[in-house]
């Protein structure tokens, strides 16, 4: 499997372009993945799926730029929308987008070609989403380097964090780590040095 990281966006959240036996996907597109078509001529892949960890301005003004499947936790599509919800307008932004999406149920789901798991962690936004794919978490906005997602936007909840959070903590495998904004980590160096995912396992 090959994963590509792209910050993209007014705010460079992370873009990940990933491929495997000719099948791409992309993740939380923000704007237009530069190169994409060379890229995936040079793969032999096809772009057949957008996969969403969370609908908030952020991640999803690419979407429509693309003409392929999108899927995204239900709890949340009515963000695509919605500027409050997506949190665009608490920025002075107006953004929305046209898709339909399909949802991306919780545990294991089949999306062109690959096999997602999703695991549902709320608390940055009620729909957030980690996506693991093989030995890799996308983990969105609810898991970064170093810190976590913020919890004062439109859904935030401080509570749910707390136990997606522990939920997190108690994978009991060492996973590569793709957060939604900065440097890729892993799961271990996250438990070890997170003080918010250090001390998930007593909330």
């Amino acid at each position: 499997m090959k994963i590509i990281q792209q910050p993209l966006g007014p705010v460079q959240a992370n873009c990940y372009l990933v491929m495997e036996n000719h099948h791409a996907i992309l993740i939380d597109p923000a704007d237009r993945f530069p190169n994409l078509e060379s890229i995936l001529k040079e793969n032999e892949c096809t772009l057949e799926a957008i996969v969403l960890t969370h609908a908030h301005f952020d991640h999803i003004s690419g979407v429509d730029a693309y003409h392929c499947d999108v899927y995204l936790n239900p709890q949340e599509f009515d963000f695509l929308q919605d500027p409050d919800l997506n949190s665009s307008s608490a920025f002075y932004m107006d953004v929305t987008c046209d898709a339909h999406p399909k949802p991306i149920k919780e545990g294991i789901n089949e999306i062109a070609g690959f096999e997602i798991e999703a695991i549902y962690c709320p608390g940055h936004s009620i729909g957030s989403t980690v996506l693991r794919i093989e030995d890799c978490l996308f983990t969105g906005d609810v898991l970064f380097q170093g810190s976590i997602g913020r919890m004062d936007l439109a859904t935030g909840s401080v509570s749910m964090m707390k136990q997606s959070l522990k939920k997190l903590y108690q994978l009991d495998k060492d996973y590569k780590v793709y957060p939604g904004h900065g440097p890729s980590t892993s799961l271990s160096q996250e438990k070890k040095w997170n003080e918010s995912l250090k001390y998930a396992e007593i909330y």
